[in-house]
């Protein structure tokens, strides 16, 4: 534990920042627990410019995040400007995601654009992946900066999506090498227009981290830290109204599936998450039921393969506030099964509530967690066998009251920290500013531009075509070849001119042999 004192160089007059402790873990970062100075604004403190189309009330790890990150670095004396898809008409286009419905893209206006580089922003911190305009904000100061040979903003970007193992997971063969193609072409550019790259751990995406090693040799990476709210997540919450709520309802269900135990899961229903490996080896933990919070396009498959299986798991779908706080606190373990997490913000906020934890053995997770877990809370990924002996051991401690396993609240950052952290990196990126491009990067500059461009328009035109069809480009041509095939067959199924004649004939025929 270490007292980290922030002081900030302006132009004119000195000026300091509240003074707060920061937990630094490691080495490094206790190397960097010095006063340290950033130019900022005349009797003011720094000046932030935060871009990133994940924010509150948007319901994800991302937007949590930075919506934390914005308080904690006002807190710290900060002047942070939010850049998102909600800022409004004037600053940028907004649209939905055309991959997912739930969150919003944006394409900024070139005026507000010109507003931006004027303003005498010390920070630029863009989040990433896939924010094309935080793209080109970054751009046009770095070409700014070279052009003027204006030191200012530091240019900062914080990397928060495996990339990488999501086109392991969901392209094979030719179509791997296209998408790799894809997003290097998109994303290459990123090491050449800022100073330094933040992700969740050191071990998320080494393979996009590397891209911002320097001729020198020094890598210009650092981490953006998790933090948890202790007060809301806590082992205390099992008390509340809807810990009780909560208790009652599992041991209903433990009851009614003849369970001893409940598992619970806490994340979005995709693919990725690998929440069917873990429905999947409930076949081999007989005496444990499975509550699924939250939602997603993958839900649909799961309730299918739940009832393939037999096995007894409950969706309680989207969560939040004092209900997502206490059915953490009630479960007998909590199970993160997913491969492809940047940090696992929901292990965290179980940990918070003391309860005992298994997870996958995957660099992330050993990283952030394998200081506070045991070895043995780790399983080696896609092995489902090893998967339900590492929950059958913390099942079995916890059944006995052990201490092993229970997680010391002390280890856990708190957002303050973070905000902490995240400050010093903002320190760290002002001295590894850059004011020249390769000539490499240089030749392929303007072929960038026009590709993001494009890329963005393609994003935009696709997320107009997919509104219009109401979510689902196969399902609306479907629905519509259904609709057509089905007054095809009513018209079939009219009687035709000849018929009606023979009809018509035949009633005539019929009443005259009547009146004969």
């Amino acid at each position: 534990m270490c007292r980290v004192n922030l002081s900030f160089e302006c132009d004119n007059a000195n000026r300091s920042l509240p003074q707060r402790s920061a937990s630094i873990s490691s080495a490094e970062d206790r190397s960097s627990c010095s006063t340290s100075t950033l130019e900022c604004t005349p009797s003011k403190g720094p000046r932030v410019l935060l871009c990133s189309e994940n924010v509150p009330p948007q319901v994800n790890g991302i937007a949590r995040r930075i919506g934390i990150y914005a308080e904690g670095l006002r807190s710290l004396g900060c002047q942070v400007d939010l850049l998102h898809p909600d800022s409004g008409r004037g600053k940028v286009l907004s649209h939905v995601n055309p991959w997912n419905f739930t969150a919003r893209m944006m394409l900024i206006d070139p005026r507000h654009m010109l507003n931006i580089l004027s303003t005498p922003y010390d920070v630029v911190h863009i989040v990433m992946p896939a924010n094309l305009s935080g793209m080109w904000v970054l751009a046009a100061f770095k070409l700014l900066r070279c052009i003027k040979r204006d030191s200012k903003p530091a240019l900062v970007v914080s990397w928060h999506c495996n990339i990488v193992d999501y086109i392991q997971h969901f392209s094979v063969g030719p179509l791997r090498a296209l998408c790799s193609l894809f997003f290097f072409m998109l994303f290459g550019m990123l090491p050449f227009i800022s100073d330094r790259v933040l992700t969740p751990t050191r071990k998320s995406e080494p393979q996009i981290v590397n891209l911002w090693k320097r001729s020198d040799g020094e890598l210009c990476a650092g981490v953006c830290y998790t933090g948890v709210n202790k007060a809301e997540f806590s082992p205390d919450s099992k008390d509340t109204k809807w810990g009780r709520t909560w208790q009652m309802a599992k041991e209903k269900f433990l009851t009614q599936e003849n369970r001893k135990h409940l598992i619970v899961c806490v994340g979005r229903l995709s693919p990725e998450k690998g929440v069917d490996e873990l429905i999947k080896s409930l076949k081999d933990l007989p005496d444990c039921a499975l509550w699924l919070v939250g939602d997603g396009p993958f839900r649909p498959e799961l309730e299918r393969l739940s009832r393939e299986l037999s096995v007894s798991v409950k969706f309680l779908g989207y969560q939040s506030g004092e209900a997502l706080h206490s059915v953490y606190a009630i479960a007998d373990l909590f199970v993160c099964p997913s491969l492809t997490e940047t940090f696992g913000q929901t292990v965290n906020e179980a940990l918070a509530s003391r309860v005992r934890v298994a997870l996958p053995n995957v660099p992330v997770f050993a990283e952030a967690y394998g200081q506070v877990i045991p070895k043995d809370a780790f399983w080696e990924p896609l092995n489902r066998i090893d998967m339900a002996k590492s929950i059958l051991i913390q099942l079995d401690r916890h059944s006995k009251d052990e201490p092993i396993g229970l997680p010391d609240l002390d280890k856990l950052r708190s957002w303050d920290d973070a905000c902490q952290s995240l400050y010093l990196e903002y320190v760290q990126a002002s001295r590894n500013r850059q004011h020249t491009f390769t000539l490499l990067a240089g030749l392929y500059f303007p072929i960038w531009w026009i590709f993001t461009i494009t890329v963005a328009l393609s994003f935009f035109i696709f997320s107009q075509i997919r509104t219009f069809c109401g979510g689902s480009v196969r399902f609306f041509l479907k629905a519509r070849a259904e609709d057509v095939l089905v007054k095809v067959q009513s018209f079939h199924r009219l009687p035709s001119f000849n018929s009606l004649q023979q009809t018509e004939a035949a009633v005539n025929n019929s009443g005259r042999y009547r009146s004969e």
